[in-house]
């Protein structure tokens, strides 16, 4: 019954795709490189793009700039599980997740939401042609620094190709 409900959940993930939003990075008064952070202003999908896009492009502006940025929309209970931020480059460097660096496209289904939760897929295609899809799941922080802000709890490969029957 688990395996039913996971395979309706990834399908429906799987439907439709948005174009990839553009995260800004930004300098701070002293000139020194900002990179994108958690805000109220940014839905969880926003979040997912943010990450991606800046996974893309990993070391710009800096060495592992993409994988920084990733670790700052990660939620504190996914930091506690993967921190410090040393470990959790090691971790997304190797598989199943070092495919995300540097990848060559990106595509992105529609977010499922479910009160303080919601789920969002990603297909990747890695320079190499390799193709991936991923699973995001994403909590509104509650209380906290991050209030009310969208951020990570979890990351996992749910595909290593399209799902048979369905496309992005």
């Amino acid at each position: 019954m688990k395996r039913l409900a996971r395979a309706s959940l990834l399908i429906f993930l799987l439907g439709s795709i948005s174009k990839p939003l553009t995260a800004t990075i930004g300098e701070d008064i002293a000139g020194a490189t900002v990179l994108p952070e958690p805000s109220v202003d940014l839905g969880p999908g926003d979040v997912v793009k943010i990450v991606i896009q800046a996974l893309s492009r990993n070391d710009e502006p800096h060495g592992n700039a993409g994988i920084e940025t990733t670790y700052n929309f990660a939620s504190p209970s996914n930091k506690a599980n993967t921190g410090p931020l040393a470990r959790f480059i090691r971790m997304v460097k190797a598989p199943p997740y070092g495919i995300m660096v540097d990848h060559a496209e990106s595509e992105f289904s529609e977010v499922v939401l479910m009160g303080y939760k919601a789920y969002q897929m990603v297909r990747l295609v890695a320079a190499d042609g390799r193709v991936e899809i991923f699973a995001f799941r994403l909590s509104k922080q509650r209380d906290g620094e991050f209030k009310d802000m969208w951020m990570t709890d979890a990351v996992w490969p749910v595909a290593t190709e399209a799902v048979p029957g369905r496309s992005f």
